[in-house]
């Protein structure tokens, strides 16, 4: 099982994408805000500050955005390790990097 693991960043904030990628597809996401705490849903995360909460609430929307789009496997799955993409769908970009490639047979065996 091939698996690759991915920062999705803005300005403000930033998350980390682990998924399995399985016929050109990225399936069985886990995203984690920090702390070896990984989640199969994005991270509703809540803050005391509105505008911080604002900010991050548009953060999850782009990101939802993002995973809408028809081509978004193909840019994830495409991306070499360390290069950055920019998604640009609102006034915060988002970034993507790709960060580490594994293969679950590997580690057990």
């Amino acid at each position: 099982m091939e698996r690759a693991v991915w920062i999705i960043l803005n300005k403000d904030f930033s998350l980390t994408m682990d998924a399995e990628i399985k016929d050109e597809k990225v399936v069985d996401k886990k995203f984690s805000p920090g702390n070896d705490l990984w989640t199969n849903e994005l991270p509703r995360l809540g803050f005391s500050d509105e505008n911080i909460q604002k900010d991050y609430d548009d953060f999850i929307k782009d990101i939802f955005t993002l995973f809408s789009e028809p081509s978004v496997d193909e840019v994830f799955i495409n991306a070499k390790i360390g290069e950055e993409s920019e998604y640009v769908n609102s006034k915060n970009p988002l970034l993507l990097r790709k960060i580490e490639e594994y293969s679950i047979d590997e580690i057990i065996g």
